[in-house]
């Protein structure tokens, strides 16, 4: 599920390589969203999500409205879960709401970002380590260069 129209591709991506190692075909889904006057509207979820888990995907997390409002669309339209897996977690001033929603049951972010709220997580938030990848991608294109 993307969040937005903008991440369509993204959310796509992922859901093309969970099929690739899954070996079975999976739906995609995304939420309408507009912005005016610094207020974020759309309530339109596009796509299937009843009767499955809900995987958010998104690059950026500021204050969490718009995962929110995409991980409420989802259980309202039937999914049994909502999990978000985003890149880069700043957790803006506002955030902390997000980690006591119950609308999201779960939500997965890298460390390319310390983020600077850890209190009250618990077992809702996973922190996936990406140095690694980074060091791989850095080392691969040392030795292209050459």
């Amino acid at each position: 599920v993307s969040p937005d129209p903008g991440g369509a591709k993204r959310a796509d991506r992922l859901r093309e390589a969970l099929e690739a190692q899954l070996g079975a075909e999976l739906p995609t889904a995304f939420m309408e969203k507009r912005r005016s006057g610094g207020r974020v509207s759309g309530e339109l979820l596009v796509g299937e999500v009843g009767g499955r888990v809900a995987l958010i995907v998104d690059d950026l997390i500021s204050s969490g409205t718009t995962l929110l409002r995409a991980a409420a669309a989802c259980k309202s339209q039937g999914a049994i879960a909502a999990v978000a897996v985003v890149t880069h977690a700043l957790f803006a001033p506002g955030a902390q709401e997000l980690l006591h929603a119950p609308a999201l049951d779960r939500l997965i972010i890298t460390n390319s970002v310390s983020p600077p709220l850890r209190d009250g997580w618990g077992d809702k938030v996973a922190v996936v380590a990406v140095e690694g990848l980074f060091a791989d991608a850095i080392a691969r294109q040392s030795v292209g260069a050459r």
